[in-house]
């Protein structure tokens, strides 16, 4: 599927995907000394909510602390885990890297200038870049089908793959929008879950965004409809299934780079 109208989705892609990075989800790590009592540091890290802490020394930065592995009296230097390259990353990497990383471990510490400063775990993907990350993606995911649905139809003959109302409801807002003089095609005032419809009742437009079978590809646009429902209202949570919605974004980038 080449083509000029494919073009600007592009663009808008590799803006997407290059400019969002994880710098905007990190967050400063709080630190206690590595000579404090163990006890008190925990119910500190609870009262203030935060699992993981940086552990000093020296006025150095010499490992980490996990509120859960605190089980006993002691000082905090008994509970010290120290960095390691699994658990470092860069502070210029992407908000798409980081999902991919999200999928094996649930926090990952961010290298400036070779020095570790920062935190971002799984909780943070709650937070407003992410929400804008998933709507976009959604967005470029509805210009991308509908690209996609005009070249294999070029004819319009996907219209019968649509309920008559479903088809109905799409001719009404394109007359409704032609009105305004908006130069739209009746394919770009479908709705989310017709232009699904279409393509899950078009076997090879199934096997081009690389979904097993019908049902999966029902069942993602389900839940894509669900995850743009809850971006596009400022849904105080983005999905109800961290590990879930990272697969989902992941597919959808997945999807966004067939071509």
């Amino acid at each position: 599927m080449k083509s000029n109208a494919l073009k600007g989705y592009r663009k808008l892609r590799d803006i997407y995907e290059n400019n969002l990075t994880v710098e905007l989800l990190s967050e400063e790590i709080k630190t206690c000394e590595a000579d404090d009592d163990a006890v008190a540091v925990k119910k500190e890290m609870f009262d203030c909510d935060f699992d993981i802490y940086g552990v000093k020394q020296g006025g150095k930065l010499i490992g980490y602390v996990k509120r859960e592995d605190i089980k006993k009296e002691g000082k905090i230097s008994e509970f010290v885990e120290d960095f390691h390259a699994d658990n470092l990353i860069s502070d210029s990497t992407s908000l798409i890297d980081l999902l991919d990383i999200f999928q094996e471990r649930e926090f990952t510490f961010i290298l400036e200038k070779n020095k570790v400063t920062r935190i971002v775990t799984v909780a943070d993907l709650q937070k407003q870049p992410i929400r804008m990350l998933a709507f976009s993606f959604v967005s470029l995911l509805e210009m991308y089908i509908s690209s996609v649905i005009k070249e294999f139809y070029p004819d319009g003959s996907w219209a019968d793959k649509l309920t008559e109302s479903r088809l109905t409801k799409a001719k009404e807002l394109l007359e409704e929008r032609l009105a305004k003089n908006e130069a739209l095609t009746l394919v770009d005032n479908l709705q989310l879950s017709d232009k699904g419809t279409i393509i899950r009742k078009t076997p090879k437009l199934v096997e081009l965004l690389g979904f097993e079978s019908n049902s999966q590809c029902k069942e993602f646009f389900r839940k894509i409809e669900e995850l743009r429902n809850n971006t596009a209202h400022s849904q105080e949570q983005i999905y109800h299934d961290s590990k879930e919605f990272i697969t989902i974004l992941l597919q959808l980038q997945k999807i966004l780079n067939v071509d």
